[in-house]
């Protein structure tokens, strides 16, 4: 797996790094840890190369206008929060022996066509990070420049079949018991309190954080709660995978969102790889196919019941638990295991038929 050094999300260390101290590296997602727990995976950062390819990055300005360029290039002098860049880690693409990987998957293409084209007998596969790039809706139709397969981040539990070329292969590539195997955790441990998500926390009131306590501790984050790097002044995202978040994630019995923007749902995915019991308003909701009616309040009283339910039915709580859990992992771990092995199975089988290498 690859990376630039421009990119603000995923791992920030070299490519010796155990798997359990990268997802502690991470600037912001947990991502696709399951890669590194279950297959031979390693971590690469690379030097962001100017070829057209690999210019996905710049369209979070220009179309969407979410960050000017120079907010990302500030990651490789300083990453806010730490005493490094990602230049520090980063190396030329150039540099690697890509031949050595039977699979490359990179993020927002790291790799330009004129290195990977040397590597015929490696496959290629990449992420549009954000789905409302242009990249990401144009690579349905075709792959891009130098690449094979396209990763479309896609869970829904039931995709349509479409290209060869696009595996329906999620950003939080995970499977239940994933944190707690890495840390050396029981995963089946007792449990007590609530995980409030990002976006909710941001917006939750006193009275609702009280409320939420009379079910145990509660871990929530809230917009005064954020740091802000001594450096450069810009605000360090509190991360679900730093120790203190970390510890109350793997141990919590419900993660809840009921309030904030609307969201693809990997915070909840992670919750539920972490061995939470998901709680989430429809509303805004892009992973809806988790829950049934006792999972899915619609505001936050209804969630307050929802809770109070859960509580004093075990039998219920457990039905839902086991419910979520097995989609998770159909839809995080073995759908899409089973899917990208076929894709790369596949394109192999066409480069040895052809004889002629990359096409």
């Amino acid at each position: 797996m690859v990376k630039q050094d421009c990119n603000e999300d995923l791992y920030c260390c070299t490519p010796d790094t155990s798997p359990i101290e990268m997802l502690r590296t991470t600037l912001l997602r947990s991502g696709p840890i399951a890669l590194f727990t279950r297959f031979d995976t390693r971590f690469h950062i690379v030097r962001t190369e100017p070829d057209p390819e690999c210019q996905i990055w710049r369209e979070k300005w220009d179309p969407l206008r979410w960050c000017p360029p120079e907010w990302f290039e500030a990651y490789r002098d300083h990453v806010p929060g730490r005493n490094h860049g990602q230049s520090h880690f980063a190396v030329s693409a150039a540099e690697i022996d890509w031949s050595c990987y039977d699979l490359v998957i990179s993020v927002d293409v790291a790799i330009p066509e004129r290195i990977t084209r040397r590597h015929p007998e490696t496959v290629f596969a990449y992420y549009v990070r954000e789905i409302k790039a242009p990249s990401h809706a144009s690579s349905f139709e075709a792959p891009i420049a130098g690449q094979d397969i396209f990763l479309s981040q896609s869970v829904n539990p039931w995709p349509r079949s479409g290209a060869r070329h696009v595996v329906h292969f999620p950003y939080h590539y995970q499977y239940c018991g994933v944190f707690h195997e890495l840390a050396g955790l029981d995963f089946y441990q007792d449990r007590k309190g609530i995980f409030v998500d990002y976006h909710s926390a941001r917006e939750m009131t006193e009275w609702q954080l009280r409320a939420l306590e009379r079910f145990g501790p509660v871990y929530a984050k809230r917009l005064e709660d954020d740091r802000v790097d001594p450096v450069d002044g810009r605000q360090v995202p509190h991360r679900s995978m730093e120790p203190d978040a970390f510890e109350a994630l793997t141990e919590a019995r419900y993660y809840v969102k009921w309030a904030g923007r609307s969201t693809l749902g990997t915070g909840k995915m992670e919750a539920i790889a972490a061995g939470c019991l998901a709680l989430a308003s429809p509303q805004g909701d892009g992973t809806r196919a988790f829950h049934s009616s006792l999972s899915a309040p619609e505001d936050f009283q209804a969630l307050l019941a929802s809770i109070e339910r859960f509580e004093n039915d075990t039998e219920t709580r457990n039905g839902e638990l086991v419910k979520q859990r097995r989609m998770m992992d159909h839809v995080g771990f073995h759908r899409p295991t089973a899917a990208l092995i076929r894709a790369v199975s596949r394109h192999r089988s066409r480069l040895t038929a052809s004889g002629s290498g990359k096409q």
